[in-house]
């Protein structure tokens, strides 16, 4: 195994409290991937799944009951999963579910306990099918939530909807994980019908479950247009819902609304251009940070205020300078004390690379350089652990940043060495961005290497 591969495995281990063995199971279902693996983005997979598991295991070792050996069957599964024998779990949950049944002539003859337990282990097949890396088991996934969802609704009306959230998830999952347009066009089909069927004065609570999952699928659509007609949708649907839903009624869920608001408004602002976006997407974040205590939802929190340095900083670059760039900057060390290095080194690294670019737009507001050499030492730090051989792409953005942030200190300081520096790095990090077929990226940075070349030259000459 690739020992940066081995590493991370570890490390997921150790942090999310789960067997290795079940996280080399998730990553031989990615299958032979071809070119350079995308570490961060394996490890964050590799995070995900270890809460989806803990969820299963919780759920799995329940007792029923009243059928003991079924009981049997579902920790024969979970031990399966725990050593990373995914295909035999999801063999002996099947069986768990056909005890549901047992005994019985027909279909129509089960009772409406036995039919809700079929219901969920259905559910929880589909639950192992998320586990996996690749898109087919993700359309498993999908179809046993589905089936799950009409055998909890022939038990009893309206008791599928959580598992029609689930198929709904899965398709946005997949659509988001894979690329895939045409599952988020189903999950957004498939929300909508749901809408159709739910009372917004009635059912206030599921039918705004239901409207938070439609805005997330049209955000999710919204990358493959590149447009802000998606993203305002998704934003009308977010203040509807507010407009219904009360913090009263609903609070986590009222919280939750509000910070996809302003992540949907932080967003169009920056296709747009539009600061007053913006600054709506901020008081947004604002509202959701209100309706939570770090205490009471820690990873909640870090989030938003994650969220929020990101939306600062870019209403900085359009219209309240100092004090956004401030904002943002305190938003991400905030941030930096949840994300520590030892145990979550990439997402650390990130951090310090945000807090980089804050200080380089509040260092065009100070005529003094240290707010510079703060920025480079925070690129700095991010790229002790963006090295070039382990994460390209994020190195070669790191290092970008700080030879622009360099750039900026050699013409105010007109210090030849650091325009120097500058001008080398840039060139590397452009070839490394060409490399990995980034032209896009690469092209972006191109005006600032011409300044710096044109600014060694003029302080060689003296």
């Amino acid at each position: 195994m690739n020992p940066e591969l081995a590493t991370i495995l570890a490390r997921v281990s150790q942090r999310e409290g789960v067997p290795p063995a079940l996280l080399l199971g998730v990553l031989a279902s990615m299958g032979e991937a071809s070119g350079k693996p995308d570490f961060t983005r394996i490890e964050s997979n590799l995070a995900r799944r270890a809460g989806d598991f803990r969820s299963l295991q919780t759920r799995l070792a329940r007792p029923s009951g009243s059928d003991p050996e079924r009981d049997r069957l579902q920790g024969q599964a979970v031990q399966a999963l725990a050593e990373g024998r995914l295909a035999e779990a999801d063999r002996l949950l099947a069986q768990a579910e056909q005890r549901n049944l047992d005994g019985v002539a027909a279909p129509d003859a089960l009772s409406r306990d036995r039919l809700l337990a079929a219901a969920a282990g259905r559910a929880d097949r589909g639950a192992v099918a998320m586990l996996h890396l690749n898109p087919q088991a993700y359309r498993d996934a999908a179809e046993r939530y589905a089936e799950a969802a009409l055998i909890a609704d022939s038990a009893e009306a309206g008791s599928g909807l959580t598992y029609a959230w689930m198929q709904a998830d899965a398709l946005a999952r997949r659509g988001a994980d894979f690329a895939d347009k045409a599952a988020f066009v189903a999950s957004i089909g498939q929300l909508r019908a749901m809408l159709g069927k739910l009372d917004n004065f009635d059912q206030t609570v599921p039918w705004a479950e239901t409207q938070l999952r439609l805005a997330r699928s049209l955000t999710g659509l919204s990358h493959f247009d590149g447009g802000g007609g998606l993203l305002r949708e998704a934003v009308d649907i977010y203040r509807t819902t507010l407009e219904d839903l009360t913090r009263a009624k609903a609070p986590r869920l009222w919280t939750t609304v509000q910070t996809r608001l302003g992540e949907a408004l932080a967003r169009l602002g920056e296709v747009e251009d539009d600061a007053g976006l913006l600054e709506e997407g901020v008081a947004a974040f604002r509202a959701g940070l209100s309706g939570m205590t770090r205490a009471d939802m820690p990873r909640e929190w870090g989030r938003l205020q994650w969220e929020l340095g990101k939306a600062h900083v870019a209403l900085g670059q359009r219209a309240s300078g100092v004090s956004a760039f401030e904002a943002a900057v305190n938003c991400f060390k905030l941030v930096l004390d949840d994300r520590p290095r030892a145990s979550v080194p990439l997402e650390w690294a990130e951090v310090h690379d945000r807090i980089g670019a804050a200080l380089v737009g509040l260092a065009s507001y100070y005529s003094e350089p240290v707010v510079l050499e703060e920025a480079i030492a925070a690129f700095d730090a991010a790229l002790e652990v963006r090295r070039r051989e382990i994460v390209p792409s994020l190195w070669a953005e790191s290092a970008a940043n700080r030879a622009e942030a360099r750039l900026e200190l050699a013409e105010r300081i007109r210090e030849r060495t650091e325009a120097e520096k500058a001008t080398t790095e840039l060139v590397m990090a452009i070839e490394t961005l060409r490399g990995l077929g980034l032209a896009a990226a690469a092209k972006r940075r191109e005006p600032k290497l011409r300044r710096a070349a044109v600014l060694v030259e003029a302080l060689r000459k003296g």
